[in-house]
């Protein structure tokens, strides 16, 4: 199946690309175009979690505490840490 690119920026992009990847002009195509849509997968997963902790999490922390920072020594209770670091 082909793919034509009717603009020069595209292909001179792609072979850009491709010569400092060592690879070819199509696997440097299709490698962007994979880490693209991860990276907008990605960002739909993180909406996705924003909305989760925004409406399950967040609303359980009690308001005298919310935003409080934590001392090292709850972050160590925490993730069970002990004095050693680990």
């Amino acid at each position: 199946m082909r793919l034509n690119l009717k603009s020069d920026e595209v292909v001179n992009l792609a072979n850009e690309v491709a010569l400092l990847a060592g690879e070819t002009r199509t696997e440097a195509v299709r490698r962007s175009l994979e880490e693209r849509r991860e990276r907008l997968l990605a960002g739909s997963r993180r909406v996705s979690l924003r909305q989760f902790l925004e409406r399950q999490v967040w609303p359980l922390i009690r308001a005298d505490v919310a935003g409080m920072p934590l001392t090292r020594e709850a972050e160590d209770l925490i993730l069970g840490c002990g004095s050693d670091g680990y």
